[in-house]
């Protein structure tokens, strides 16, 4: 690794997209950051395998939720490395329940890490990226923001905020030349949505036109893929084989 190597911040990044996301820049020599919030073990492993592949990864807990957290984090992110490059807005939670039952709770849980943690992250670190003259956020929202789905109306409705915060952000940071993506990953067979699987998977296979399931370590690329291109900004990328 380059001791002027590109640092990316990836929030969520102790399991899942997050992980493998982080695995790929790794790979590709950055610098890592690497956010989680409740479990130190996993990000710890993550730590580890970032590490055996060339990376010198920092990590940060914080609940992006909170917005102060946030600020916190990204300078602990700043006094390590001096500077952030990239940072993917990847982390989330689901609190799924049908509307008519939903609590106030859990409608605002996940508006408040999926959405408001997300504009936090952005907030901040597209500060800095302005005074660099150059940077890339790229925003991790979902296939369901587009198509909706029974059973988790708080998450689409954050995922879908997710996808107009990226189209403003982009137009107000572009001057700057700092841009701002969002990713749409399909349905993956990470910890979240397993169960999800289990319940579901024939109804799953037969919505993609591929009649399987995209592969997360190909998402994961095409993130480090997206966060690379100098000319693409204000742009949603459905990467996934179901037709939106």
């Amino acid at each position: 690794m380059m001791i002027d190597a590109p640092v990316a911040l990836i929030t969520g990044a102790s399991r899942g997209i997050g992980k493998e996301i982080a695995l790929a820049f790794a790979r590709d020599g950055f610098r890592l950051a690497l956010n989680y919030h409740l479990n130190e073990a996993k990000a710890r492993e993550v730590e580890k395998q970032t590490t055996q592949l060339g990376g010198k990864p920092l990590v940060v807990k914080a609940d992006v939720g909170d917005s102060q957290q946030v600020q916190d984090m990204i300078q602990k992110v700043m006094k390590q490395w001096g500077r952030i490059d990239v940072l993917v807005n990847n982390a989330g939670i689901t609190r799924d329940r049908t509307i008519l039952k939903m609590t106030d709770a859990e409608w605002n849980e996940v508006l408040q890490t999926n959405l408001s943690g997300s504009f936090w992250c952005l907030r901040d670190c597209s500060k800095i990226m302005v005074e660099q003259k150059e940077g890339a956020i790229l925003n991790i929202s979902s296939i369901v923001a587009m198509r909706g789905s029974i059973g988790n109306a708080n998450y689409a409705a954050a995922k879908a905020g997710v996808i107009a915060l990226t189209k403003s952000a982009a137009k107000e940071l572009g001057r700057f030349n700092v841009r701002v993506n969002a990713i749409l990953p399909g349905f993956h067979l990470t910890d979240m949505g397993r169960e999800v699987w289990g319940k579901y998977e024939e109804r799953i296979r037969s919505e993609h036109t591929l009649e399987r399931l995209t592969d997360i370590r190909e998402l994961a690329q095409f993130v480090l893929f997206i966060a690379k291109q100098k000319s693409a900004s204000g742009q949603v990328y459905n990467f996934e084989s179901r037709v939106i």
